[in-house]
């Protein structure tokens, strides 16, 4: 056990505060900037959600646990309604179902998938404000990130899919916000949380990764409803002897003795995707894109590829599928969409992701001559992409997706015409207006109607 293992647990009561910070010191420091970046979340998430609804995960998932019409909690884009908890179940795959959600390198995961639909479907139950949605989001995000850091990245390298494991301490923490609870029935919350806390990275490229998503959200907002009735759990569970982090990382890192939000929120370092396929991929697809612009080359000219990554993203253990037979394998495999974006293919288009892409004979041919470099050198979540062309050239760029947007209107637009794209096929065009009206709103709206309206 390593020296910070053991500082972790002797020296802060990480449960405890948190559980402190996620009642009055949260109300006290939420920023109208962690608010500006929660209402990007909310707009990309439901846009996610929405293109995500008709999937066959999704519908198996509504099949089974949906409800009447007489129940508390919307199924986005569905018309049909369900208890809160199933609600998160359903909505929250159906957010990740695409791999289209965003992420959050402190967390090593997916923070607004878990979060959101756990938090949207209690604020719809208790007839909740724009407002308190928003602070809950960012609330969520705040703990998801500081369990992260702690549990670091040999949570993630062992195995875990931290959407799932960290992010059920998310949810309960959001909702343990919406409620209100105290901070001892919400340390009760997030130890009910950390021990249904899980997500097996071995179940990427089947339904069972989006299933997480929607578990986590489900849990979470489990364990704060039963915290608000005096349900108990161990009130050290994050940090305890075989607590969560203890059981759940090789390796921790230290805890801060305070949770200071001085220098911005967590959730001021989401990241967006603009690629319909695994995060970890988006760099390499990025430079790419940038070979192509720079030097007008394509997959013709196509000799060898060499894509070099840092060792710190485990890239061959989350999206190296040497040969996708699946649409959603393809969201996994780096070579094949190495091939995808050298030919020019619009990779954000959720249509490119089909068996009929996987086993295409000419990106199959390509994806043989792409090679996977894993380097120590490389810094983390930046890719170098070298072409050597058929005419005995070597190009080469690099590309890192990983730096969070400091234009916030300029971001607006990009998400905006992300979410019109995958979201008003499915709604059309005046609901997703209404839609984008009423995220635009959401600080200063006593409720929650317009929004429903537009995504039920």
């Amino acid at each position: 056990m390593s020296e910070a293992h053991t500082g972790v647990t002797k020296d802060v009561e990480a449960t405890r505060l948190l559980a402190e910070w996620i009642g009055d010191g949260a109300q006290q420091a939420i920023t109208p900037l962690a608010l500006e970046w929660a209402r990007h979340v909310m707009l990309d998430w439901l846009a996610v959600t929405i293109a995500g609804s008709s999937e066959p995960l999704v519908r198996m998932l509504a099949e089974e646990y949906g409800g009447s019409d007489g129940e508390a909690s919307s199924l986005i884009a569905s018309g049909r309604r369900a208890r809160p908890v199933d609600a998160a179940l359903i909505n929250g795959a159906a957010g990740h179902a695409l791999d289209f959600d965003d992420v959050a390198s402190r967390m090593f995961g997916h923070p607004s998938v878990p979060v959101v639909p756990a938090a949207l479907a209690l604020a719809q139950a208790r007839g909740a404000s724009g407002l308190a949605l928003l602070r809950a989001v960012v609330v969520g995000h705040e703990i998801e990130s500081r369990v992260g850091e702690m549990v670091g990245p040999s949570h993630y390298r062992h195995g875990f899919h931290a959407t799932g494991t960290v992010g059920t301490l998310g949810a309960a923490a959001a909702c343990a916000h919406l409620q209100g609870l105290d901070p001892s029935r919400t340390a009760h919350a997030l130890g009910l949380a950390a021990t249904q806390a899980a997500g097996l990275k071995s179940m990427f490229g089947t339904m069972a990764k989006p299933l997480h998503a929607g578990k986590a959200a489900m849990n979470g907002l489990m364990a704060a409803q039963l915290a608000a009735r005096g349900f108990t759990a161990n009130e050290q569970a994050i940090e305890g002897a075989q607590g969560f982090a203890r059981t759940l990382a090789p390796e921790l890192n230290p805890f801060p003795a305070t949770i200071d939000t001085t220098s911005g929120f967590a959730i001021e370092r989401t990241l967006f995707k603009y690629h319909a396929a695994c995060y970890l991929t988006h760099s390499s697809i990025e430079a790419i894109r940038e070979l192509r612009a720079r030097h007008g080359v394509g997959l013709d000219d196509l000799e060898t590829l060499t894509l070099t990554v840092s060792g710190e993203g485990n890239h061959r253990g989350v999206c190296d599928i040497e040969a996708p037979a699946t649409g959603l394998e393809v969201k996994f495999s780096i070579r094949h969409l190495a091939a995808l974006a050298l030919d020019g293919a619009d990779t954000a288009a959720l249509g490119l992701y089909t068996d009929e892409t996987a086993s295409d004979p000419r990106w199959r041919r390509a994806r043989e001559r792409v090679t996977l470099e894993v380097a120590d050198t490389q810094q983390r979540d930046t890719a170098t992409a070298t072409l050597r062309t058929r005419d005995g050239r070597v190009l080469s760029a690099q590309a890192n997706v990983a730096i969070p947007a400091t234009d916030l209107d300029a971001q607006w637009q990009r998400l905006h015409t992300k979410a019109r794209a995958i979201a008003e096929p499915v709604i059309g065009a005046a609901r997703f207006e209404r839609l984008a009206q009423a995220v635009t709103a959401l600080r200063t709206s006593p409720h929650l109607h317009s929004l429903i309206e537009a995504i039920q």
